[in-house]
């Protein structure tokens, strides 16, 4: 295989990875005015987008922090 062809089909599989980094994250708590503690009585928590981990630290963070709104507890935690 020519050498620019090696090139091409390793940039070409590294597309959807820099794709995913570069497009802006949306938040996945909708519900602007909820507060943590309401978004954790809710059960929204486990219905989370996000992965184990990412989903884990967000509800840690509202757990600490009840009064907090659930989408700004959200963006902090995944620097959005």
């Amino acid at each position: 295989m020519p050498r620019l062809s090696r090139v091409l089909l390793a940039a070409s599989a590294c597309l959807p990875i820099l794709a995913a980094l570069a497009a802006p994250a949306a938040a996945r708590i909708t519900d602007r005015e909820l507060s943590c503690a309401d978004w954790l009585k809710s059960g929204g928590h486990r219905k989370s987008e996000y992965s184990a981990g990412v989903a884990e630290k967000i509800r840690a963070f509202c757990a600490a922090n009840p009064r907090m709104k659930a989408i700004d507890a959200e963006m902090t935690m995944t620097g959005d």
